[in-house]
């Protein structure tokens, strides 16, 4: 076998890798099915986010831990 043909062989194989390719990603399905291996249960009620508001009249920082303030920063320091 000449350097010729294995170049020839060589790109033939690559580009019919990459029309396989193409062909799999343009059919494939668009990913709504639902999933045999997780079990679906009732949804809970999500919780209240985490979060961190500023104060700016009070010149305050306020965190809050599912919805309920937990701590606050200002002049003095931090107070739960």
């Amino acid at each position: 076998m000449t350097s010729t043909t294995a170049s020839i062989r060589t790109f033939v194989l690559f580009a019919s890798g990459c029309i396989a390719l193409a062909l799999l990603f343009i059919n494939a399905p668009e990913g709504d099915f639902p999933s045999k291996y997780v079990k679906h249960g009732p949804v809970s009620p999500a919780a209240a986010p985490t979060r961190i508001d500023v104060d700016n009249d009070a010149h305050a920082i306020r965190f809050y831990v599912d919805g309920k303030q937990v701590a606050l920063l200002d002049a003095s320091g931090f107070k739960q």
